[in-house]
């Protein structure tokens, strides 16, 4: 098992049988996420890894809890993301390619992925582009307690 605060992952050390990669991740070191949230209070991974030669297949899922500012209504509203993880960690493009066409390619540079940046850069892929509270057309907003007017031309 390997813990989701390390700072990097050396592929070649993933079991061929499989591994885990799990628990909290390192947040100090997730600046790009925190600076896009209102609050970042917690995120986990759950992978299941699977070295197959010089590639490793990474699958499961990263949890986020946080908070995000409201499009609408420009209120703090509350982020719990699932977000899915099917990668190919492996020196080239091509060997992942070979051996599943479908997997999101993560180069690894001698062997080893910067794990804390490859982990966030999948976290800031999910994120909504235009985040939004429940819909309404005006009023105080069921979610941040703000007052907030749609105007509709």
């Amino acid at each position: 098992m390997f813990s989701a605060k390390a700072h990097s992952l050396h592929i070649a050390k993933v079991a061929e049988v499989g591994d885990t990669l799990a628990g909290a991740v390192d947040l100090v070191l997730w600046t790009r996420l925190a600076a896009a949230l209102n609050r970042l209070d917690a995120v986990h991974a759950h992978l299941e890894l699977r070295r197959t030669g010089s590639v490793v297949q990474a699958e499961g899922v990263l949890e986020v809890e946080g908070e995000i500012r409201c499009e609408r209504c420009l209120g703090s509203m509350p982020l719990a993301l699932q977000v899915p993880v099917r990668s190919g960690l492996a020196e080239s493009e091509a060997a992942v390619v070979a051996l599943n066409p479908d997997l999101d390619v993560v180069l690894t540079e001698k062997g080893a992925v910067a794990l804390q940046t490859w982990l966030e850069d999948e976290v800031l892929l999910a994120l909504p582009m235009v985040p939004r509270c429940t819909e309404w057309q005006s009023g105080i907003c069921p979610v941040s307690g703000l007052e907030a007017f749609v105007t509709v031309h």
